[in-house]
């Protein structure tokens, strides 16, 4: 399962979505931490920043939460970029992965550079569950928008077929177009801010439920857009080649 957010994450409309993924890991048995990654900001200040306040915000559900479970730990990951064995055992520990938003050049460069981007693909595998706030979320995609960069690039493929457009707003599209579109076969997630989508995939297909403040909007690779409202779920069929 991986939790998609338009951004401003931590805030209070997210609670009850993030409390979704800490009781999905109860039930799934997952006894590891909550390991917060804020490999979008910039080393120092803004990767501490938006890692003390995952943790916050994390150690609130968690508190908040009556369960048989133990509780789980709120921790952040040291900084990859300084420390990459350390970053990459906290993350292998992980119940849940938090990458929070800032620049997603700078995190798809962080998880590419080193070999988080294969730690994800086994700790989903292997069970885990992986949340992404905006450029959390855009870089988990098969397609990203990198802004700073004028273009569209592969993101790390978790989620296949698709891209995030963050902060969702209807010129979404239109500012995407001129970067060159999605992309052949991609599928447009528009999320709003403290709104989301949880996506899980099976042999069958794609299933995303929206989560948050507000509706999230799905528009399909050459057909209809849909307004999935909080609660609601809408499933693509599995594609067949490329």
């Amino acid at each position: 399962m991986i939790c998609l957010q338009g951004g401003a994450e931590f805030g209070a409309d997210c609670f009850a979505m993030d409390a979704a993924l800490v009781q999905e890991a109860h039930r799934r048995g997952r006894t590891g931490p909550i390991v917060i990654s804020a490999l979008a900001g910039a080393p120092g200040r803004e990767y501490d920043t938006a890692n003390n306040n995952g943790i916050r915000h994390f150690s609130a559900i968690v508190e908040s939460l009556t369960s048989d479970h133990e509780p789980l730990s709120v921790v952040a990951a040291p900084d990859a970029r300084a420390d990459s064995a350390g970053a990459l055992a906290a993350l292998e520990s992980a119940s849940i992965i938090v990458l929070p938003g800032g620049s997603p050049s700078r995190l798809l460069s962080a998880l590419q550079d080193f070999g988080i981007d294969a730690l994800l693909r086994q700790f989903l595998r292997d069970g885990g569950l992986l949340m992404g706030a905006s450029a959390g979320a855009m870089v988990l995609c098969e397609r990203t928008w990198l802004p700073d960069r004028g273009r569209i690039a592969d993101g790390l493929g978790l989620v296949p077929h698709a891209l995030v457009l963050p902060h969702w707003s209807p010129d979404g599209l239109s500012r995407l177009a001129s970067f060159g579109g999605a992309g052949t076969g991609i599928t447009v997630l528009g999320l709003p801010e403290q709104s989301g989508v949880m996506v899980e995939n099976t042999d069958s297909g794609t299933t995303f439920t929206a989560h948050g403040a507000r509706e999230s909007t799905i528009v399909e690779a050459n057909g209809p857009t849909h307004a999935v409202r909080v609660g609601d779920c809408l499933t693509l069929p599995a594609r067949i080649g490329p």
